[in-house]
């Protein structure tokens, strides 16, 4: 924890930060391992502190590493400590963390400082997975394939996505915990790239998409795959193997050095190719570590370049309103030469 902390200082003298906040609780169970839910620190560039209130005196004693620990009441900003009295010139705050209430708190807190509201910083170092960190990947993702491979048992006409999707996060809580809250989309609802699992009964003919990731000791996976109940209908059948020809196209270019915005071109030239650009509206993909969500973002707007570390999804898709959609996603590792798919459940037309 305290090499992160390290790091962190040199992100800071390059943004010419004599302090820095971190409010973000995934950034700050990254720095020193705590994993409650409040907690603030507060990194100087010869010290750090963490914070936070009675409920957690007896976890942090084990839990935070790398840090002085402080008991504050509640409210973390309403009875600062004395060290928040030192005279700061600039004090970074994370901008994307901290709302405009807690920032005129900070304001009144640290009144000699100039508040320095500042992009990223730890999410910044969060991008480069260390072993320890990809290990738990690799380890969330081999949970998902296998609770994915038992659940497509249940796949027949007349269940509902709701049942699979409530069979899919039990099977996740006996062996992590739940990542984010599972997409089980059948027929029209698969067109809803983000549809929630409805009470909706499988027919047959439904594309059916399942779009789930499990936690593992605080790092997640991310896996989506479309199959069919019973025939795939022909339209949907040419759209699957679109959209997995497009998945390859851009998996063949991710590499060190290559623009994010390179292989999301890829797999978005190919559908627009076929006649469905329109039908693919979102990123290719994105980040993932102890946020599903994280640094890099594959998309035609993103200005990042990939780099050995990197843990990013490849997730392209076409939606058809009122008859369905298909998404294939794979989570891969940037190497220092190419990509390893960490992602193992087959991707062939399945029809149940």
């Amino acid at each position: 924890m305290s090499k992160r902390i390290e790091r962190l200082r040199g992100l800071m003298r390059r943004e010419k930060l004599d302090g820095f906040v971190v409010a973000s609780l995934p950034n700050v169970r990254y720095l020193c391992g705590y994993t409650g839910s409040n907690g603030l620190m507060l990194v100087t560039p010869h010290d750090c502190w963490f914070y936070t209130d009675f409920r957690y005196q007896e976890q942090i004693r084990t839990d935070v590493k790398g840090c002085r620990k402080r008991v504050l009441m509640r409210d973390l900003v309403s009875h600062p400590p004395l060290e928040w009295g030192r005279t700061f010139r600039r004090l970074g705050v994370e901008e994307n963390h901290v709302t405009l209430g807690r920032f005129k708190q900070f304001r009144k807190r640290f009144r000699k400082a100039r508040l320095v509201p500042t992009r990223d910083l730890v999410l910044e170092l969060r991008r480069t997975k260390e072993p320890v960190e990809l290990q738990q990947i690799a380890g969330a993702q081999r949970i998902t394939d296998r609770v994915f491979k038992d659940v497509l048992k249940m796949v027949k006409p007349g269940v509902s996505e709701r049942d699979l999707a409530l069979e899919i996060e039990f099977q996740f809580r006996k062996h992590g915990e739940v990542a984010f809250d599972s997409i089980v989309a059948s027929g029209p609802n698969a067109a809803k790239p983000h549809a929630g699992a409805s009470d909706r009964k499988l027919r047959k003919g439904d594309a059916l998409t399942f779009d789930i990731g499990c936690r593992l000791h605080g790092y997640c996976s991310d896996m989506t795959r479309t199959v069919f109940v019973g025939k795939a209908p022909p339209e949907l059948r040419k759209v699957y193997e679109i959209v997995f020809e497009a998945q390859q196209r851009a998996l063949a270019v991710i590499k060190p050095g290559v623009a994010t915005r390179k292989a999301d071109a890829a797999a978005r030239d190919h559908i627009a190719e076929k006649g469905y650009g329109k039908q693919f509206g979102h990123g290719l993909g994105h980040g993932v570590g102890i946020e599903v969500h994280e640094m890099p973002t594959l998309a035609a707007t993103s200005k990042e370049t990939l780099a050995p570390g990197d843990v990013a999804t490849v997730e392209p898709g076409i939606y058809l309103p009122g008859i369905g959609g298909v998404r294939i996603e794979d989570m891969v590792l940037v190497t220092k030469t190419g990509i390893r798919n960490l992602t193992g459940s087959d991707k062939a037309l399945l029809e149940m």
